[in-house]
């Protein structure tokens, strides 16, 4: 027991950082939505989930699967959030999940140009490719907005 102390945070309250992350995907999934027509680059990260379920192929239930993964996505980051990554960010709660969410995405887009090449939706164009400036401006701001609202939503204390 004195081992999970040393690990997680003893003011860690999970609930609240699940409430919190749902919330702070609703947030980034209203960004997700609206960046799409202001940018005109239609990029969904749950049509990229669910092209990673079922191919080229559309099914209602794999979309509403997708969504659910997306969901679940965001609270399980809120769960790293506020369990591990908090206490070591600098600065007030807004800012330190700020960082958190640019952190996520910084530390993945490396990956983009595997996902141009190898998406199934991508591939035969229904998606756009990924690794360009347009998407990655576009998830800076949505990871922005998720991690913004995740840092003012999360509360250590009462």
């Amino acid at each position: 027991m004195n081992r999970r102390r040393s690990i997680m945070p003893q003011n860690w309250y999970p609930g609240r950082a699940a409430v919190a992350g749902t919330i702070a995907t609703l947030v980034y999934s209203i960004s997700m939505e609206g960046d799409k027509y202001i940018t005109g680059n239609h990029f969904s990260d749950v049509r990229f989930l669910e092209g990673l379920l079922a191919g080229d192929k559309r099914d209602k239930r794999l979309n509403i699967i997708a969504w659910i993964i997306h969901f679940l996505n965001g609270i399980i980051l809120a769960e790293i959030y506020a369990a591990i990554m908090k206490r070591f960010l600098p600065g007030p709660n807004w800012l330190r999940g700020a960082i958190f969410g640019e952190m996520f995405i910084v530390s993945l887009w490396w990956l983009t140009p595997l996902a141009d090449k190898y998406h199934p939706l991508i591939k035969n164009g229904e998606m756009p490719k990924l690794a360009n400036w347009t998407s990655f401006l576009q998830n800076i701001a949505r990871h922005l907005t998720f991690g913004l609202t995740l840092g003012l939503l999360y509360r250590d204390r009462q």
